[in-house]
C-alpha cells in the first residue's frame, strides 16, 4: 500500500504522524512488532498510537504521489487491488482520460495500475513545525 501523508522516525522506526486537536503529535502504526506497552489502540481498530515530543522525531517527510496516465499528470488518492484512484482539476485532462466529473472542478475515477507511471514526492519536514 502507498504511504501517503506525514511520516517520521521514532527510536529508529518509521511511523505515520498525525496532529490531534490539542496540537499533540501522535505516531501511529498497525504493526504490532513496532509497539510497546506505551502505545494504545483507542478505538479497538488495530491501529496503535502514542503521543510523542516533536524533539523525539527524526527524518520527517510529507509523502505525496502523482501519476502520469496517457501523458497526463494526475493526483493519486488511494489504491486498491490492481487500481489507483486518480483525480484532476483540469477539464481537459478529465475529458482526455474519460474520468467522471464529480463536482464543478473535480474529475475522479479508478484506473488500472498498469496504466499509471507512479511518481513519489517527499518533502522534508522539520518536526518542530508539525
Amino acid at each position: 500500500m502507498l504511504k501517503l501523508g506525514l511520516y517520521g522516525k521514532y527510536n529508529g522506526v518509521l511511523y505515520e504522524i498525525t496532529i490531534d486537536m490539542d496540537n499533540n503529535v501522535k505516531i501511529m502504526t498497525d504493526e504490532i512488532n513496532n509497539i510497546d506497552h506505551t502505545f494504545v489502540d483507542s478505538y479497538n481498530s488495530g491501529v496503535y498510537s502514542k503521543i510523542v515530543n516533536r524533539s523525539e522525531l527524526t527524518e520527517c517527510v510529507n509523502i505525496t504521489y502523482f501519476g502520469m496516465v496517457d501523458g497526463e499528470r494526475v493526483q493519486i488518492l488511494q489504491e486498491k487491488e490492481g487500481e489507483f484512484q486518480i483525480s484532476t482539476g483540469s477539464m481537459i485532462v478529465g475529458d482526455n482520460l474519460n474520468l467522471p466529473r464529480i463536482d464543478r472542478e473535480t474529475w475522479l475515477g479508478w484506473v488500472p495500475k498498469r496504466k499509471v507511471k507512479l511518481i513519489e514526492e517527499k518533502e522534508l519536514i522539520d518536526p518542530q513545525f508539525l
